[in-house]
């Protein structure tokens, strides 16, 4: 069996490390405490799930578990499904990830108004609680 040098485990780590930094998001400490305005409700749900099939479910997927076909394979879409992301990420961060984006991530600044992005901030709340 052939083993592996040393610096080249320290090598491939340290890459691992770095890619990891370049791809996790700076949210500025105010984005966190930001609460979403929109009162839970059957029509705001309706409304976050059909601007999410518009907007976001080519690269999330339809149910959100990050399989959409527009998708980029070198950077997987989040599984929204995934409990760990809304407890991860506050309804503030999930505004401010959706607002501005982060390649290959687009931002919808430019694209819906605020109350559509707190729309759906609150479906991928929901998503992340079925």
């Amino acid at each position: 069996m052939r083993r592996v040098p040393l610096v080249l485990i320290i090598c491939l780590a340290i890459a691992a490390a770095v890619s990891a930094a370049q791809n996790a998001w700076t949210i500025p400490g105010d984005a966190a405490d930001a609460k979403n305005p929109l009162p839970p409700s059957e029509a705001a749900l309706k409304r976050g799930k059909s601007v999410f099939a518009s907007r976001c479910q080519q690269c999330h997927g339809a149910d959100g578990s990050g399989n959409g076909p527009a998708a980029d394979p070198n950077h997987p879409a989040a599984d929204l499904t995934d409990p760990s992301i809304v407890s991860l990420n506050p309804e503030g961060v999930l505004f401010y990830k959706i607002w501005n984006g982060k390649k290959p991530m687009p931002a919808f600044k430019s694209a819906l108004t605020k109350d559509e992005v707190w729309a759906v901030v609150g479906y991928v709340e929901s998503l992340g609680k079925q």
